[in-house]
């Protein structure tokens, strides 16, 4: 089975018409029969977590029958398709004032991820979308973020507005301290180049948190 088949039986996932098991033997391209049982095994030793199990396959770290490197490789291959197709989505929008807008590709991006990532939205003047891009890369509980290097490629980009998100592996929705004086800071730095500071996303395991949205940090 091709990527893009993959991508589809993805789509359809979401109207329910595979469950779990049976669309990560899909996507792994096992026979059904057999396979949809031994996955759903495999998925209830995870905790039943579809997000867990993915990573356990391509982290090599479990072994699964007839699941070899060219199978993981699919579904690596797929997982990377599904955020490149919500990437191409996001650069369509008219607008991305919207948080749900900028959640629809970060559910993909943050899926595997196992530390935290700071990634800044950078918008033209009509709020659309210039460039997407992680800036910063951390453990599994912080990520050191520098004002100064947003605004400098704010700048550079010409980017009248910027949105940030960075996730929690944790599942935690909840800001802490060091996110909300960050995001404080931020502010300040950005009102002083004249640059609109619209929102930060925190995203956790399938659910996000908008700071604008819950009047955080000094958003109104």
């Amino acid at each position: 089975m091709d990527t893009f088949s993959i991508a589809l039986l993805c789509d359809r996932s979401k109207s329910g018409c595979l469950g779990d098991a049976e669309l990560l033997a899909a996507a792994l391209g096992l026979p059904a029969a057999s396979a949809d049982l031994e996955i759903a095994s495999y998925l209830r030793r995870h905790r039943g977590s579809l997000r867990e199990g993915i990573a356990s396959l391509l982290g090599s770290s479990t072994r699964l029958a007839g699941v070899g490197s060219k199978r993981r490789r699919q579904l690596g291959s797929a997982l990377l398709l599904a955020t490149r197709l919500a990437e191409e989505r996001l650069f369509e929008r008219v607008s991305l004032q919207n948080p749900s807008s900028c959640y629809d590709y970060l559910r993909h991006h943050y899926q595997l991820q196992h530390r935290e990532v700071f990634t800044c939205f950078f918008l033209n003047t009509q709020r659309q979308l210039l460039v997407c891009r992680d800036m910063f890369l951390g453990t599994v509980n912080a990520a050191p973020v520098y004002p100064r290097e947003i605004a400098a490629m704010a700048l550079k980009l010409s980017a009248s507005a910027i949105i940030v998100a960075h996730n929690h592996p944790s599942g935690s929705l909840a800001p802490s301290t060091a996110d909300i004086r960050l995001t404080e800071r931020l502010r300040h730095a950005l009102e002083l180049l004249d640059i609109e500071f619209l929102d930060h996303l925190i995203v956790g395991q399938g659910r996000f948190l908008s700071m604008a949205s819950e009047g955080l940090a000094g958003f109104r």
